[in-house]
C-alpha cells in the first residue's frame, strides 16, 4: 500500500519568502488567460518541488506546457484555482508555505511565485465559490499542544483583486491533523475531514466538521455533524449541495451523507460502501457518478485504481460500468467542469492517467495514456483543472 503521507524532509527556504515579484495588479480579474482547447491540468509534484501545466487535448489526452515550475517551498499538495483560472495557489507542507502563482497566456504557471508563510505543515486548498476566500489546511498546527491545544487550524485568505491573498484569521478544528475542507456549493458551509498516516482500525472514529461561512469569508464557530471511521483523507460535495462523500483509508470504505438545509448531516442509505484503501474522490458535475481513487501500489489487488459508483436518487452508491480503471498508487482525481474527462495520479510512477467519461460511467483510457507529470511523486490533492474558456468573473 502506498503511503499517502510523505515527509521530505525540506528544510524551510527562507529565501523564498524574500525578493520574490509581486503579482501583476491586473492578474486575476483583467487579461484573461486563453488555455488549450481542452483546458489544462495542474499538477503539484511533492518529490520534485514543482507544478506541472498540461493542456488538455480534444480526446483528454495530456501534453506538458512548458517544464514544471518550482514552488519556491518543499513538498507541493494541494492545490486551487480563482474562479477565473488566473492564479493558482499550491501549499508545500514541509516548509510551511503558500505559494501564489499567475497563470501565463496558454495557460502555464509562469516561474518566480509569490511565497507566504502558513500555519504548521499545510495540507489542503479550497477556494470559495464566489473566488473570494481562500482557505488552507494546517494540519500540523497543535502537534506541540500549544495555543490551539492539540488541534489544528484552517486559514481563511481574502483574495485581493490581483489574487495576492491576505490574512483573515485562523480558526480552530476540533481534532488533529485536519486534512482536507469542501464548501457548498451556495458557499454557506465548509466540511472537514481528517486523518493521520499513524491512524489503524484501533483508532477513534473522526468527526466530520461544518463551519458556517460568514460574509467576510471567516468562519463560525466549528460543529461536529457526523461520525467517519479513521483516516478520513478525502471529502466531496455533490454540485447540487444535497450529498456529501467521505472515504476511510483504514476501514476501507466511503461514507454518504445527505445534507439538511441547516448543513447537518445524516447517514444514507446502504452506507458505507467498500472501497480498498480509499483515498480522494470525486463528484461528476451532473451529479450523476462519483469516482474514488483505491491507493493500493499495484494493480494485482483486487478493487485497485480508480473505481465508479452510480449515485442514485437517495445518495446510495452501486458500481458503473467496467470499473474500476486500473491505476497504481492513486490518491487524486479531478474532473474537467464538462465532465467530458477525469485524471488520477499514480504517486510512485509521477505519471496521470486520462480517460473519457462514458455512458453509464464508463471510463476509456485516452489516446496515449498514462502521461508523465515531467515531475516527482503527486500526492494527494495534488490535481486541479483550469477549464476553458475562462471568462467567470472572480
Amino acid at each position: 500500500m502506498s503511503s499517502v503521507s510523505i515527509k521530505a524532509g525540506g528544510a524551510v527556504l527562507a529565501a523564498a519568502l524574500l525578493g520574490v515579484p509581486g503579482l501583476a495588479p491586473s492578474q486575476a480579474s483583467a487579461d484573461p488567460v486563453v488555455p488549450p482547447a481542452g483546458g489544462v491540468l495542474y499538477v503539484s509534484n511533492a518529490g520534485s518541488g514543482d507544478v506541472s501545466s498540461m493542456a488538455i487535448g480534444s480526446r483528454g489526452e495530456l501534453k506538458l506546457i512548458n517544464r514544471p515550475v518550482k514552488t519556491g517551498g518543499a513538498t507541493p499538495r494541494g492545490i486551487a484555482l480563482t474562479t477565473n483560472g488566473a492564479t493558482a495557489y499550491v501549499v508545500n507542507s514541509d516548509s510551511d508555505q503558500l505559494s501564489v502563482f499567475r497563470v501565463g497566456p496558454q495557460g502555464a504557471l509562469l516561474p518566480n511565485p509569490q511565497v507566504f508563510p502558513t500555519g504548521d505543515e499545510p495540507w489542503g486548498a479550497t477556494v470559495s465559490p464566489n473566488g473570494r476566500t481562500l482557505y488552507v489546511t494546517n494540519t500540523g498546527d497543535g502537534d506541540d499542544d500549544d495555543t490551539t491545544h492539540g488541534v489544528g487550524t484552517i486559514s481563511a485568505y481574502r483574495i485581493g483583486p490581483d489574487g495576492t491573498p491576505s490574512k483573515i484569521g485562523d480558526f480552530k478544528t476540533t481534532a488533529d491533523s485536519p486534512k482536507q475542507t469542501v464548501l457548498s456549493p451556495d458557499g454557506r458551509f465548509l466540511y472537514l475531514s481528517y486523518a493521520n498516516a499513524d491512524e489503524t482500525q484501533d483508532s477513534p472514529a473522526r468527526p466530520i466538521t461544518r463551519y458556517a461561512v460568514l460574509p467576510d469569508g471567516s468562519l463560525g464557530p466549528a460543529q461536529d455533524v457526523a461520525k467517519a471511521e479513521p483516516a478520513d483523507y478525502g471529502i466531496t460535495v455533490s454540485p447540487d449541495g444535497g450529498l456529501v462523500y467521505v472515504t476511510s483509508n483504514v476501514a476501507q470504505d466511503v461514507r454518504g451523507f445527505r445534507v439538511g438545509k441547516d448543513g447537518s448531516l445524516t447517514p444514507v442509505t446502504q452506507s458505507p460502501i467498500s472501497v480498498r484503501d480509499a483515498v480522494g474522490l470525486k463528484v461528476t458535475p451532473d451529479g450523476q457518478h462519483l469516482y474514488v481513487c483505491a491507493n493500493f501500489d499495484t494493480t494485482e489487488v483486487p478493487g485497485s485504481g480508480l473505481l465508479g459508483f452510480t449515485i442514485h436518487a437517495d445518495g446510495s452508491l452501486t458500481p458503473a460500468a467496467e470499473s474500476p480503471t486500473l491505476t497504481e498508487g492513486t490518491s487524486s482525481v479531478a474532473i474537467t467542469p464538462d465532465g467530458r474527462d477525469i485524471f488520477s495520479n499514480m504517486q510512485d510512477a509521477s505519471q496521470i492517467v486520462a480517460s473519457a467519461i462514458g455512458a453509464g460511467g464508463a471510463l476509456k483510457p485516452a489516446p496515449g495514456s498514462p502521461f508523465p507529470t515531467g515531475g516527482k511523486r503527486p500526492l494527494s490533492q495534488s490535481l486541479a483543472v483550469r477549464p476553458v474558456p475562462a471568462t467567470t468573473p472572480r
